[in-house]
């Protein structure tokens, strides 16, 4: 029962994540609605409704705590408590439109930084410990900063030096759930209409793309997880890089370019001046632009390898650019960019993760 029950939380918890990286209408939502009911519905042959709650970082259900119950916690159930709920009782018969407005109200708390009207409703109901009658007004609640979608980590990491892991590991578990359903079918994530939306969706998507190919290579679920992580943090020095620099349609001076080669380096020295920042992402950081063979920037001994996860991020930040529109050039055709990129097997890529990415992750893409 306690399984069917996490199952249920995290498909809720994707959900959140879902309505923070596709629009409204994307199939993505109209799916996960269908599943969190199914669930929903089967654990109603034993009990008409479920009711949880959290306390000190755990999930409890009927005096136990969920043995995953810690990263729910800390994401879905931390966005709850911001708007001064402590439980969540779900009835079998909740509706798809029900549903889809409570989730869509949680991905808004998420996604404004504000207090949404996130209230029950005749099968989701919400309260606070003190009393399980007690619906707490959200002008009363206040939203907690470290739930925030990915641009506002970003802006926190380059203004506060504060890293919201729980932020980026709730869009990790999602894309990671993405990947599960739909490797070899992962893009496109969504529309981009503005510099600042091509940096948080390109980022989505290299994340995406990175975590399919470890995937595809047989990596752990936990080694997969922790690749999308670096991938998502893989070009924070860019927070560095002026506008004017990142977005101009011309040829860049020299001047221009040599503050465009210092990113890695601004990135590595922002994450490790940041508490919490995992290493591996200090790593991806600083190599992601250091060729297979060695070259690239920044430079680096004679010798020089490396890591799996810079290497799987490299093939996936690449491949993603090209195939995007850019203010300097349109994007290129799925055919032409395999054949850049393969002509640059052995030299710029590892010519293993090159095969399997063409073979597996990116076979499907049609954008």
């Amino acid at each position: 029962m306690r399984d069917r029950i996490e199952a249920l939380l995290r498909e809720m918890q994707t959900g959140v994540g879902l309505r923070l990286l596709y629009p409204a209408e994307h199939p993505r939502i109209r799916q996960n609605v269908e599943s969190v009911l199914a669930l929903l519905r089967d654990l109603g042959r034993d009990q008409p409704e479920v009711s949880v709650f959290v306390v000190d970082e755990r999930v409890i259900h009927e005096g136990l705590p969920l043995p995953g119950g810690t990263a729910l916690a800390r994401g879905f159930f931390a966005t709850l408590r911001a708007c001064g709920y402590d439980r969540l009782t779900l009835r079998r018969s909740a509706a798809p439109e029900e549903l889809d407005d409570f989730l869509s109200a949680m991905a808004d708390a998420v996604r404004q930084g504000t207090t949404p009207t996130l209230a029950s409703s005749a099968h989701i109901r919400l309260s606070a410990l003190q009393s399980d009658d007690a619906t707490p007004s959200p002008a009363d609640a206040h939203f907690v900063p470290e739930t925030v979608v990915l641009q506002e980590a970003w802006t926190a990491l380059r203004q506060e030096r504060h890293l919201n892991l729980s932020a980026l590991e709730g869009i990790v578990l999602t894309l990671a759930k993405t990947v599960d359903e739909h490797l070899g079918a992962l893009l496109p994530m969504a529309a981009l209409k503005s510099h600042d939306e091509y940096t948080a969706t390109h980022i989505t998507n290299v994340g995406i793309l990175s975590m399919g190919l470890a995937e595809a290579l047989g990596l752990s679920a936990s080694s997969v997880r922790d690749v999308g992580l670096a991938a998502l943090l893989h070009d924070v020095g860019k927070l560095e890089v002026p506008d004017e620099i990142l977005n101009k349609p011309e040829r860049l001076s020299d001047e221009q370019y040599a503050t465009m080669r210092r990113h890695p380096e601004d990135g590595a020295r922002l994450l490790l001046a940041t508490a919490g920042a995992p290493e591996l992402a200090v790593a991806v950081a600083y190599e992601h632009h250091i060729r297979y063979d060695g070259g690239g920037y920044p430079a680096v001994p004679r010798g020089w390898k490396t890591i799996l996860a810079t290497a799987i991020t490299q093939v996936a930040d690449i491949y993603d650019a090209l195939r995007t529109d850019r203010p300097y050039r349109p994007a290129y055709p799925h055919a032409v960019v395999e054949q850049m990129m393969t002509a640059d097997s052995g030299a710029i890529f590892d010519p293993e993760l090159l095969d399997v990415f063409f073979d597996v992750v990116a076979a499907g893409d049609s954008r």
